[in-house]
């Protein structure tokens, strides 16, 4: 268990909006896989959704790794062995090493280089681990419980809303299981299309996939507001459930992109190209395009230099990243670095997969660091199958320049052209503005996020 479930006082119910500051932020019970807290990238979207809110007014049920003292929520409790069907063997399980189902990769002076190989037996470990994880068949061996301390201590926060965003049937069963205990209402939101891939690939998906469609009808059906990322996640769901979702967007203050200074990672003379970001999904290789299409432009003209944040890389990508002298691979920046690193390159890089299947699992995500490479004001190249999410947004919006076929050639003239295009860099940059102003400026989305909770939590229950 977290923090203490001491509170001040307050209202016995919701107060209008102008009467106590504190009662404009209903109490929220958020139920999220991992511990979200002020330091790093993981869970930075919800902390700019939630950003203005008392952090008294904040609680958590989570289940992974603990992260010190820097938590974002007031009070927070983490899923424990009274939790869990089963909860000792549970554990047990997980934390030996047939739970361990990856092997890291770790950052040394800006080379990312394998931890030491591991023996047969362990490797075979990891497989089985890995099987058993992806499968499904533990949620279905060790579901969730309300244990009394649960109870006892969301009793003690004493909720107005809870928030979910699934993605597991663990965290798609419990908020329904909190909802029945308390009664209260529910507000259901995600960036990508878990629902329909979760354990589709098991090797018992025919048992799982039926599990996973009743969990997120029941879960929708419950929830009295709804989030999607954007106009096509909504269409798709309103199709797919029957249920109407409200288009609410990744955020972030245009003020504090306005106020910092560029800071430049590359030698005077020299172009810099910036990515930063996850490498899943196989973005990885489209960096690496990057790389070999960049190599070639820097024999013949200018020379260009890729500077990739991340804080992972996959295994099988790990040695081809690091093997180019025109990259250098570095730790992801803090929230405070991100607008002065972004401001400092002269062209910003936002790849996606090309392969067809990994791409229409990513047919309804946005990019987490779309909105920050608009904020920037520099011009972003956008390379990646046209059916991924992010690539149909910058198609359809124009905020960025997309080459959308996995071709050197075609990003070797992409590039090129955002080098030497002064009058398109200028477009570019102005209708990234304009769909900032649109779509995600803090100001304006954390208002219309608050509100939809506030009022939700002052209905009560209603379900569709």
């Amino acid at each position: 268990m977290g923090s203490d479930t001491s509170r001040n006082g307050r209202p016995d119910s919701l107060a209008p909006a102008d009467d106590w500051s504190a009662e404009r932020y209903p109490r929220v019970l958020i139920v999220y896989m991992s511990c979200l807290n002020r330091i790093d990238q993981h869970g930075v979207s919800l902390r700019n959704w939630f950003a203005d809110w008392p952090e008294e007014n904040l609680a958590q049920i989570y289940s992974g790794g603990e992260v010190g003292a820097e938590r974002f929520c007031g009070h927070n409790f983490r899923l424990k062995v009274g939790e869990r069907r089963c909860g000792n063997l549970f554990f047990w399980l997980k934390e030996s090493s047939l739970g361990k189902s990856s092997q890291p990769i770790i950052l040394e002076n800006g080379i990312r280089e394998k931890l030491s190989q591991v023996g047969p037996l362990t490797s075979w470990k990891h497989r089985v681990g890995r099987l058993l994880m992806n499968s499904g068949v533990w949620e279905l061996v060790f579901p969730p419980v309300l244990s009394p301390e649960l109870i006892q201590w969301v009793q003690d926060f004493s909720p107005d809303i809870i928030y979910a965003q699934g993605y597991s049937l663990t965290f798609a069963w419990l908020p329904i299981m909190l909802q029945s205990c308390f009664g209260l209402p529910l507000c259901f939101q995600t960036g990508d299309d878990w629902p329909r891939f979760l354990y589709r690939n098991s090797m018992v998906s025919w048992v799982m996939r039926p599990i996973v469609d009743k969990a997120v009808r029941r879960l929708l059906c419950a929830s009295s507001v709804r989030f999607s990322n954007g106009e096509r996640m909504a269409r798709e769901y309103l199709y797919r459930y029957g249920v109407a979702f409200e288009p609410v967007m990744m955020c972030d203050c245009l003020q504090r992109f306005r106020e910092a200074s560029p800071r430049r990672l590359v030698d005077e003379g020299c172009i810099s190209i910036v990515y930063s970001g996850g490498l899943g999904h196989n973005r990885w290789m489209s960096l690496i395009d990057l790389a070999e299409a960049t190599k070639e432009l820097s024999d013949i003209g200018p020379r260009i230099k890729i500077t990739a944040f991340a804080s992972s890389v996959p295994p099988e990508g790990a040695e081809a990243l690091v093997s180019f002298p025109n990259m250098q691979v570095c730790p992801p920046p803090t929230h405070e670095d991100v607008p002065g690193i972004l401001k400092g390159a002269d062209m910003l890089f936002l790849p996606e997969t090309f392969q067809p299947a990994e791409a229409e699992r990513i047919r309804l995500s946005i990019s987490t660091k779309a909105h920050l490479y608009m904020m920037s004001e520099r011009p972003v190249l956008v390379y990646g199958s046209p059916v991924a999410g992010v690539v149909d947004y910058a198609s359809r919006s124009g905020w960025g320049y997309v080459a959308d076929r996995r071709d050197k050639l075609l990003l070797s003239a992409a590039i090129r052209r955002l080098i030497t295009d002064a009058d398109l860099q200028r477009g570019l940059i102005a209708r990234s503005l304009e769909i900032c102003a649109q779509n995600h400026d803090a100001s304006v989305v954390r208002e219309r996020f608050r509100m939809a909770l506030l009022e939700a939590a002052q209905r009560g229950v209603e379900c569709s």
